[in-house]
């Protein structure tokens, strides 16, 4: 059995945070989205700004996984309204998947979000991420039927909780 550790990322987490990320983006969304997006949104100051952040203010939850000690992935809660929280990201980087981290940080935020009080979970994966709706689909989320466009179209999935 591997070691799995979720556990709330604080600032010095931010560089892992952001090492995470990065390969999960450009592994995961390759041919989902454009370089051009993906370098973007993957640019390391950049990213490691928006950690800082994030771990400085009072938004919702970030998770840091490790794997045998090592950053493997990474979760956001946040609320969505005063019942529902939004997964923002729950990401892993190649070397994880297959390996218990996705589930372990998804029991995380559907145990975190049942702890704030929480009746329901939303998330929006690309709708050309296959992976992730399947990921989704088996963990109970089904699509709400509403949409939104950006650099690719995505699609809600909602759970009660």
């Amino acid at each position: 059995m591997q070691n799995i550790t979720i556990r709330p990322a604080v600032l010095e987490d931010a560089e892992a945070l952001v090492h995470i990320m990065i390969a999960a983006w450009r592994s995961a969304f390759r041919g989902i989205l454009s370089d051009a997006v993906i370098e973007k949104y993957t640019d390391f100051e950049g990213c490691r700004a928006m950690f800082s952040q994030l771990l400085s203010a009072d938004f919702g939850v970030l998770y840091l996984a490790l794997l045998e000690e090592r950053p493997m992935g990474l979760l956001c809660l946040v609320p969505e309204s005063p019942e529902e929280a939004r997964i923002e990201a729950l990401l892993t980087i190649p070397d994880a998947w297959g390996r218990g981290v996705g589930p372990a940080l998804m029991e995380t935020a559907l145990e975190a979000a049942h702890d704030g009080g929480f009746t329901s979970v939303c998330v929006w994966p690309f709708a050309e991420n296959h992976r992730a709706r399947r990921f989704y689909e088996k963990w109970g989320f089904a699509p709400t039927g509403r949409e939104r466009l950006g650099d690719a179209p995505e699609i809600e999935y909602r759970r009660n909780l």
